[in-house]
């Protein structure tokens, strides 16, 4: 930041006056943007840290934090009408404090901004809209997916092309039989981090999620189906699993040790291509994720508050940081899932990721965002947390479920998102 500004007092002195006021309307200005410390999102913006600062003169303050610590962050400042943030990473769990951020529709017609977003993402649910009106732009889209080992399937004889989770698990009792004898797992999950459980669920659960009277509910019939199936997956998986986080399940399958991984494609890409972290480079691929379901969607936004002091040079941050070559880059160097088509429809790159592509833009095409604010959210992966180490039972992961959601309420925003999406009970 210091070399930024040494630069700015430098060319200040050899322009003439009035032109770095004209070419650089904030500078001096300060914006504070918050991202998650996943060593994805947050590197992305380091990496174009200082370019934004020689750019255009603001002062960049990037603050990461951890997903649980980001949110309740956000829901604090915004609450407390703080303003200590600009900037702002969040998606649908933090849409209890969607009407503090600011509205965006002048903005992006003023500038044009939109380009060659997948649609999906462009629309209310994984873009963040409050009252009818744009609140959110999308940096990231990513789908929950399946990756295996493209060597063990062909020697065991074992087709990736399900449909359904059933069809998965007869592919992993072939696997299991086929490794038997073996240090590898059929399949391995990140259980440890309790706030991925639901991307199961969600995939083996269909029902709905708002019932019509636009509270959280839950298809109770098919709920205690998809429960008991989530936790039986357990069983193909290697021991101590239930604890696992997110980087000690990716390092499983990029040891070896796995047949098949459920997971964040963007979180394990990168180091899969590279051979100083992967043991399983060019023998991996992403599969499709079963039904009847749907993949969970993330699609991070970026919002500006309304409570920041400078949201015209808080809108330049999120143009610098969220466009199609910036995006394409980050999918590139950090393996972030990218909004845009042009990154999916580059030549090169569908060369490159002929194993990865087809199954990630499958994904996406049926992926959606759910409706649950943050309270909803943590309420349902505690208790599903609980029931994969057995502390709890399908029955009463359930009604502890619904009793907590009970007095929780749907914003508005998030009930039109689940109608949009066909995720509230008819009528």
């Amino acid at each position: 930041m210091k070399k930024a500004m040494l630069i700015l007092m430098l060319v200040a002195l050899l322009l003439p006056a009035g032109a770095l006021a004209q070419d650089m309307p904030h500078a001096g200005v300060e914006v504070v943007a918050t991202y998650m410390q996943s060593g994805t999102y947050d590197v992305g913006a380091e990496n174009i840290e200082e370019a934004f600062e020689e750019a255009t003169g603001i002062e960049l303050e990037l603050v990461a934090s951890p997903w649980a610590v980001l949110n309740q962050n956000h829901i604090t400042d915004l609450t407390t009408g703080t303003g200590e943030f600009d900037v702002m990473s969040g998606e649908f769990w933090i849409a209890s404090v969607y009407d503090k951020m600011l509205p965006l529709d002048d903005l992006v017609a003023r500038d044009s901004f939109g380009g060659d977003y997948i649609p999906t993402i462009w629309q209310p649910g994984p873009s963040g809209y409050f009252d009818g009106q744009r609140i959110g732009i999308p940096y990231s889209a990513d789908a929950y997916g399946i990756v295996y080992r493209t060597d063990i399937f062909e020697e065991a004889g074992v087709s990736a092309d399900w449909e359904t989770w059933d069809d998965y698990f007869a592919a992993l009792d072939k696997l299991a039989m086929h490794l038997d004898g073996t240090d590898i797992a059929p399949s391995v999950f990140s259980w440890g981090a309790s706030e991925q459980t639901p991307a199961i669920f969600l995939g083996m659960y269909d029902g709905y999620l708002v019932d019509a009277d636009g509270n959280y509910a839950l298809d109770e019939e098919s709920a205690l189906a998809a429960l008991n199936q989530m936790a039986s997956l357990l069983d193909y998986n290697p021991d101590g699993a239930a604890g696992l986080s997110i980087d000690e399940s990716n390092a499983v399958f990029l040891t070896g040790n796995a047949a098949t991984m459920i997971c964040w494609v963007s979180f394990m890409r990168a180091s899969a291509q590279n051979p100083d972290a992967s043991l399983v480079v060019d023998n991996w691929a992403v599969a499709p994720f079963p039904g009847p379901g749907f993949p969970f969607l993330s699609a991070w936004n970026l919002f500006i508050s309304e409570y920041s002091e400078n949201p015209e040079a808080a809108w330049e941050w999120v143009k610098y940081y969220i466009n199609p070559e910036q995006s394409t880059q980050r999918f590139v160097e950090l393996g972030v899932g990218s909004p845009y088509l042009s990154t999916y429809e580059d030549p090169e790159l569908m060369e490159a990721y002929s194993h990865d592509f087809p199954g990630m833009v499958a994904n996406l095409s049926r992926a959606q965002s759910v409706p649950w604010v943050f309270e909803a959210f943590e309420i349902f992966f505690r208790n599903t947390s609980e029931l994969v180490i057995g502390s709890i039972n399908a029955e009463e992961a359930l009604a502890n479920t619904l009793a907590g959601w009970a007095d929780v309420t749907v914003p508005p925003a998030l009930v039109q998102s689940a109608a949009a999406q066909g995720q509230q009970q008819d009528m």
